[in-house]
């Protein structure tokens, strides 16, 4: 293909492929090698290398997991994956076993330029981010749908203690590829063979950006807003023990001062279970009844229709 002068996607898994055979079917520039096999750095816009004949960079897209759908929380998992554009070949590096072509199955019609090609592989990959994100939203709208039913519900905090650090996670790394696109679409338009297209795809990808990271703050609002509701859960739940406690404590401290008459009157089994037991259960029942039962086992009534 390259002798033939067409311009490629090729996709290589690092455990099936040595760096030799790269290097000698590919003939990577050797900066762009340096900054593909060099000591992985976790921020991917310090991994961007430009030198005019590559450019390099690394980027997170999101697979399939290994992990059977009944015992895994999201269905996908983040992949790694370094970038190489040339005049020739777009080459996309990872350590699994995942074949990118297959699975983000970007659309690459026949007869457009390279310029369009690099765009549909790298809008694709965010479009996978996209998908990660929407796991995300779909798992917090099941559990504000249940904390918000009749009677309320509470929210799982195993779940919210998985959903939170993939948000802060995907929020990260996608801040740092922010950094790499805007520098993405001025770096392969000066690589040879890229010439100036009317259509401004790299733009298209930064708005694509802006609006995943847009898209991820809300999923975390969304996530502080039910922590919020859980946290007030918790404290209503202690309100309405102590509203409860409150005229048993007043009772039984009262009935506890041995005053004169109290100890002359109790005189009988009939005036031990009346002021002992019948008064303080009437009292929490009381208390029950017009606080906190509507509350917390819900309202019976249907709400008026306006």
């Amino acid at each position: 293909m390259r002798s033939q002068g067409r311009f490629f996607w090729l996709d290589v898994s690092r455990s099936e492929t040595s760096r030799n055979d790269l290097v000698e079917a590919l003939r990577i520039p050797e900066r762009a090698f340096r900054a593909l096999f060099g000591p992985r750095d976790a921020h991917a816009s310090r991994t961007f290398h430009a030198d005019g004949e590559s450019v390099a960079f690394g980027l997170r897209c999101y697979v399939e997991s290994e992990i059977p759908a009944d015992e895994a929380t999201f269905r996908l998992r983040p992949l790694q994956v370094q970038v190489v554009v040339t005049g020739d070949y777009l080459l996309t590096l990872h350590q699994e076993r995942v074949s990118l072509p297959t699975v983000l199955a970007p659309d690459l019609p026949e007869g457009r330029t390279k310029r369009y090609v690099v765009y549909s592989v790298l809008d694709a990959m965010l479009a996978s981010t996209f998908d990660a994100l929407a796991e995300v939203e779909l798992v917090l709208d099941i559990l504000a749908a249940a904390s918000t039913a009749d009677g309320g519900g509470r929210v799982p905090t195993a779940t919210l203690r998985e959903a939170g650090p993939r948000l802060a996670t995907m929020r990260r790394w996608t801040g740092a590829e922010q950094a790499v696109f805007e520098r993405v679409g001025v770096e392969i338009g000066a690589l040879r063979g890229f010439d100036a297209d009317e259509e401004r795809y790299f733009d298209r990808v930064d708005e694509q950006v802006n609006r995943l990271l847009a898209s991820i703050d809300a999923a975390a609002s969304g996530m502080g807003m039910l922590l919020d509701l859980q946290l007030n859960e918790r404290a209503y739940v202690v309100s309405v023990v102590a509203t409860i406690f409150v005229p048993l404590t007043f009772l039984t401290g009262f009935f506890g001062m041995n005053f004169g008459w109290m100890v002359d009157q109790i005189d009988s089994q009939i005036a031990f279970w009346l002021l002992g037991f019948l008064i303080p259960i009437a009292a929490g029942v009381l208390a029950w009844r017009l606080l906190p039962r509507r509350a917390l086992i819900g309202d019976g009534r249907r709400p008026r229709r306006h």
